[in-house]
């Protein structure tokens, strides 16, 4: 059986990308991307095959941005996107208990509980502010490493608590936070981002 291989030619991106990547992937809106990035497209134009660029991708030969996060969760190494993710989470990672799929988050006056995606087990959670070395990365790619599953926007001073069936008139929080924060979630990573 012979597999037909498409070029790696700029006027066959969207049939390379096509079939290299998740049919949840919008192809068109990539290979724009990847055209409207010169760093990214000197390093398609550089490599033998989709492999090739995946790989270099994913190991951050070029910028962090729209294009990792979509080869990361769209591409043929996409069962490791979650490692990605939490790659990022870095030493803002804290774990807390879940037995409804949530995070728990407020103050004796207000209490949300944000779904995890993932549900019931171990949820980690990382708060970036905006004075963190890492912030720009963070703010600039969690949204679409996340997969855009969006939390609520959070504003003022609340706790994150360690189980989601707490009570937060009794039970004490693992963190306190103030500002202003996005907060996304994806398989039961949960992120705060500043803003």
């Amino acid at each position: 059986m012979c597999v037909r291989r498409v070029k790696m030619k700029l006027e066959n991106i969207d049939d390379v990308l096509k079939e290299n990547m998740s049919k949840y992937c919008s192809v068109d809106y990539l290979a724009s991307c990847i055209l409207d990035n010169e760093e990214c497209l000197n390093l398609y134009k550089t490599c033998k095959n989709y492999a090739e660029f995946e790989r270099k991708v994913l190991s951050k030969k070029c910028g962090l941005n729209v294009i990792y996060c979509m080869v990361s969760l769209y591409g043929k190494d996409r069962g490791n996107h979650w490692y990605r993710v939490r790659e990022l989470f870095g030493n803002h990672c804290f774990k807390t208990a879940s037995d409804v799929g949530s995070l728990l988050v407020g103050n004796e006056e207000f209490q949300v509980l944000i779904p995890n995606g993932y549900g019931d087990g171990t949820t980690r959670v990382a708060v970036f502010n905006k004075a963190d070395s890492d912030y720009s990365v963070a703010s600039r790619i969690m949204s679409d490493m996340m997969d855009s599953h969006r939390g609520p926007y959070l504003h003022g001073m609340f706790n994150i608590y360690p189980y989601d069936c707490c009570d937060p008139t009794v039970d004490k929080p693992c963190r306190t936070i103030k500002g202003n924060y996005f907060s996304y979630y994806y398989d039961g990573l949960i992120a705060f981002i500043e803003y």
